[in-house]
């Protein structure tokens, strides 16, 4: 049990870790790209602007200037009558993207001119255009230089900002893992440290119960023994009654007392005891011993097994037999009429006992908590303390099985004990 809550509490924390690292990973490289974009878009313009006002004061076109400027990523085209002049050609790509972004297709490309030539306007155009699944930005401006007016075109190369995106992205996912793997085995073993108070606990508690119950089997013997005494001495009938009463709690508390050892000694055992065996072999057993139990109540206690032998599974026989045993004692008590069915089936990947019968069946409201140690809300029969379903899944956990509870339809209910193969 302290395993698989320390399992469990694992793999919560690791998950949470995971979702919140994840969490704050993303927005934290969001904002650093967009940092760093709008800082390298802030840059782009200042360095255009510059290149613009430089060319504003020249008389003649500097190709050392422009050069200079193709260093910092962008490509300088300059333009007259539909025709390049001079390009840097400063990257692979920016021919193919100036057809595509060539200030000559822009909206407010022709009025800038004639505004520059009659008006002597310099408007400066900030536009983007998208090529080959990255945006690139773009400028231009109609400048006079030597009495002549160019068309100065600059393209930023946005590849360089989209291999920037991607270094990131990885830089992320490699820290992000390498935390998250990290701070995942911190979880366990911060968990494992948490959980050893608690784990001292419940050895302590075990020990406790194996005590008491040898403790308490020896006066519940003693007691029944003076109780047989008594019922041999020929008594009246009140206290004939008072007798039967003692000894019918006496038979309960030696229930409850065999019950609670059984728990322990199920933790203490582990896998001791396990052996490969036939699964058939336990619902013949299991048959045999309740067929007389169910005539007694006028029931039909029904069998199904495979026409064909199963293989072996490894399990503990005794353990699998008794774990059984609760199902179908606890379906004998709680049908009144009808019948039980016991079977055993397999298919490629599981091994699977069910035990079903026609009785009241079990509510929506009780069925989560039937497995818990001393719930019996399903019947209010003296004779169950809470305990067998209880000791049932304890079987079941150790073979590493799971034992579910479903309606059987029209009424009562269906137990299945699944085995992965």
């Amino acid at each position: 049990m302290i395993e698989q809550l320390k399992r469990k509490l694992s793999i919560f924390l690791s998950s949470v870790i995971a979702i919140i690292l994840t969490a704050m990973s993303i927005l934290l490289l969001h904002t650093v790209i967009k940092e760093y974009t709008n800082s390298t878009y802030i840059s782009y313009t200042r360095d255009v602007n510059l290149l613009f006002s430089y060319l504003e004061q020249v008389s003649i076109i500097d190709m050392p200037i422009l050069n200079e400027y193709s260093e910092k990523n962008l490509n300088i085209d300059v333009l007259r009558n539909n025709n390049t002049i001079v390009s840097t050609n400063s990257f692979a790509e920016s021919a193919s993207i100036f057809e595509a972004a060539s200030p000559y297709n822009q909206p407010m490309y022709w009025k800038d001119y004639y505004n520059a030539i009659n008006q002597g306007e310099n408007n400066r155009r900030f536009y983007i255009v998208r090529y080959d699944h990255t945006d690139y930005w773009n400028s231009y401006s109609i400048i006079n230089i030597g009495g002549n007016f160019y068309t100065i075109h600059t393209i930023f190369n946005n590849a360089t900002l989209s291999a920037y995106k991607a270094k990131m992205m990885i830089l992320f996912l490699i820290i992000t893992t390498i935390a998250i793997i990290l701070l995942s085995i911190f979880s366990c073993i911060f968990t494992g440290r948490i959980l050893i108070p608690v784990n001292v606990a419940y050895k302590k508690q075990d020990m406790f119960i194996a005590v008491a119950s040898h403790e308490l089997k020896t006066p519940v013997t003693v007691i029944k023994s003076c109780l047989n005494g008594l019922s041999g001495s020929n008594p009246d009938k009140t206290d004939n009654d008072y007798i039967l009463t003692a000894q019918r709690e006496c038979d309960r508390m030696t229930d409850m007392v065999n019950n609670l050892l059984t728990f322990a000694d199920i933790k203490k055992s582990g896998r001791d005891n396990f052996d490969d065996i036939h699964p058939e072999d336990i619902i013949i057993e299991l048959y045999d011993r309740f067929e007389s139990i169910a005539m007694q109540k006028s029931l039909d206690l029904a069998v199904s097994i495979p026409d064909n032998p199963l293989s072996p599974v490894y399990m503990d026989r005794d353990r699998m037999l008794q774990c059984l045993s609760i199902l179908v004692d606890n379906a004998i008590s709680c049908t009144a009429d009808g019948q039980i069915a016991i079977s055993v089936s397999a298919d490629v990947s599981n091994l699977y006992y069910t035990v079903s019968d026609t009785g009241s069946g079990i509510s929506d409201e009780d069925k989560p908590h039937i497995f818990e140690t001393f719930y019996s809300r399903r019947n209010d029969h003296k004779n169950h303390f809470g305990l067998g379903l209880s000791i049932a899944r304890s079987i079941a956990e150790l073979h590493g099985a799971d034992i579910t509870v479903s309606d059987n339809i029209p009424h009562g209910s269906i137990f299945t004990i699944t085995f992965k193969l």
